[in-house]
């Protein structure tokens, strides 16, 4: 099974505000940590470092999965397996 990630974000909006946007590209290390894992990650400062200090971050993914654009989101502290994930229905 081949995972390639396309992109990933992890951040938060601080106090809410879209301009005020605290969010770190984090396309390399997730890469990093599901070759290193064997694809299950924790989503957390951890993993990614903290780019919004004192407020609850999300999680934002675009991968391939054998070829197939798989879309992942989650908040801070949620664990992620992503070998696993069910095709969409033709």
């Amino acid at each position: 099974m081949s995972i390639q990630v396309k992109f990933a974000v992890y951040g938060a909006l601080r106090d809410g505000n879209e301009n005020q946007d605290q969010t770190a590209d984090v396309t390399e290390r997730l890469q990093q940590l599901i070759d290193e894992s064997g694809g299950i990650v924790t989503i957390n400062n951890n993993s990614f470092g903290d780019p919004c200090p004192g407020f609850g971050k999300h999680f934002g993914a675009l991968l391939l999965n054998d070829g197939t654009p798989v879309a992942y989101a989650c908040g801070e502290g949620q664990t992620v397996d992503f070998l696993h994930w069910i095709a969409p229905q033709a």
